[in-house]
């Protein structure tokens, strides 16, 4: 289709023109009627659909189901994010397991697994951030995280793209195409637990007209060249052909 403006669609099935810099995954999905959403399904025809650069691909954006975050996103915000302006509170950082975060000082856990066998050893447990007190500022529990990856991730379409910058953005997609077919709960914790995924967050709350306004992206992203790790197999298509 040649260079295509920046836009998405909205949740009528219109489209739009989209200014902010991360519209090529917006801009895709709207090709293929793909309306933003946080549906816990694949995109299209049982296929995940991701626009790719370079960098690291975010995977999934699952929102947690314990913990203060869920209890209260404001309080959340203020234990553990920044507040940079007066009416802005951010909540954005890399988390690896293990690690204590320096800005946030929250550490991530995998809580509930046995590194050395693989295996689930407490169905209750999950990812886990703590505070410096051992406190659940948020978390996401197996359930959730095996049942979003193996509903949206077991087949993925990465497609490559370029972008024109000007006034407005254009992306060009393709000609290359990959495909990740096959995913595990081994492969999934795994990597979790080595934090070849990881967490990095997107979160504030702004102060508009006396109310604080949320917006949410609990991103959980990887490298590019990790993403082979996470699949059975993956296979990458020239469309220049067709």
């Amino acid at each position: 289709m040649g260079p295509i403006e920046s836009c998405r669609l909205n949740s009528s099935g219109e489209l739009l023109p989209y200014k902010a810099q991360n519209g090529a995954g917006y801009t895709l999905e709207a090709q293929f009627g793909i309306t933003p959403n946080g549906s816990p399904d694949p995109d299209f025809m049982d296929w995940e659909i991701k626009s790719h650069s370079a960098g690291a691909v975010t995977l999934m954006t699952p929102e947690p189901n314990t913990g203060t975050y869920l209890d209260n996103l404001e309080v959340f915000l203020r234990q553990y994010g920044t507040r940079i302006q007066p009416e802005r509170l951010d909540f954005a950082s890399r988390h690896d397991v293990g690690k204590q975060n320096v800005k946030t000082k929250l550490t991530m856990r995998l809580e509930g697994y046995d590194p050395n066998t693989g295996k689930v050893t407490d169905p209750e447990g999950g990812l886990m951030l703590r505070g410096p007190r051992g406190e659940l500022a948020a978390g996401w529990k197996f359930e959730k995280i095996i049942q979003h990856w193996k509903n949206k991730h077991s087949n993925t379409c990465f497609v490559s793209y370029s972008t024109t910058k000007g006034d407005k953005n254009y992306y060009q997609y393709g000609p290359k195409v990959i495909l990740g077919k096959g995913t595990s709960l081994d492969k999934l914790l795994d990597a979790l637990y080595k934090s070849i995924i990881y967490y990095d967050p997107g979160i504030n709350m702004k102060l508009i007209d006396g109310k604080w306004k949320p917006k949410k992206r609990n991103q959980f992203r990887v490298s590019w060249t990790n993403l082979p790790s996470l699949y059975v197999m993956m296979v990458e298509h020239d469309l220049s052909g067709i």
